[in-house]
């Protein structure tokens, strides 16, 4: 059972290593603010190995006519990332006899050349927080959006680290995280907190890049050594 999972536990496993007792050299606050900042480090780092771990999904209807929407009121928030976007001929959930057409991702400045090619494809592009479609829709289209959302701060000491999803797994990685920044604070007093903190990075970087195991496709048949 993972021991570092919420707030509360990374400050106190950060101090532990840190050996420091009290609240003396970094306040209450301090240490809220930097184990905001370790989860958010954490979280890109993951995502940049592995964005299933935190992978959402959305449907929205695209207004006809329009050469942009604001993304916001389909997903509550700006996409941190956005991994997969497409339509499909019904407002349901992707089925066999519902399937996904994929949008194609399209640079800022291209919208206006694919809209004039009249592409059979549509493309798409997120500036801000409008979601640009090229070319304009001329019916509305029911949308499927596959994406990840921004890390929100902690509200307490109880909340878990990495919005809840990757906490039972590298939740300590943000322990080792915090006390990489609190030594930094104290010029870097520990070595051996800057080693851990390396350590951490290379095990997500080594470990967190799938979470299938991938057995053997086939069998291969040699013949016997006195055949």
């Amino acid at each position: 059972m993972a021991k570092v999972k919420t707030r509360g536990d990374v400050i106190t496993f950060a101090k532990n290593l840190l050996d420091e007792r009290g609240n003396t050299f970094f306040s209450t606050t301090m240490q809220q603010t930097f184990a905001d900042e370790a989860n958010r480090v954490v979280f890109e780092e993951l995502v940049n190995t592995n964005y299933e771990f935190f992978l959402d999904t959305a449907r929205f209807t695209y207004t006809a006519n329009a050469e942009s929407i604001d993304i916001q009121a389909t997903t509550t928030t700006t996409p941190y990332k956005i991994i997969d976007l497409g339509h499909t001929p019904t407002d349901s959930v992707v089925s066999a006899n519902n399937q996904m057409t994929q949008w194609r991702p399209m640079r800022f400045k291209e919208r206006f050349q694919i809209q004039r090619q009249d592409a059979p494809v549509y493309h798409w592009c997120l500036v801000g927080k409008h979601l640009h479609v090229a070319p304009i829709p001329t019916t509305a289209l029911n949308c499927n959006i596959y994406y990840i959302a921004p890390l929100d701060d902690m509200a307490a000491d109880g909340t878990n680290v990495l919005g809840g999803h990757a906490h039972l797994t590298f939740g300590d990685a943000v322990g080792y995280c915090l006390a990489h920044l609190m030594n930094a604070k104290q010029h870097k007093e520990n070595p051996m907190v800057e080693q851990l903190w390396l350590s951490s990075l290379e095990r997500i970087r080594n470990c967190a890049t799938s979470r299938v195991t991938e057995e053997g496709g086939h069998v291969r048949v040699t013949r016997h050594p006195w055949d």
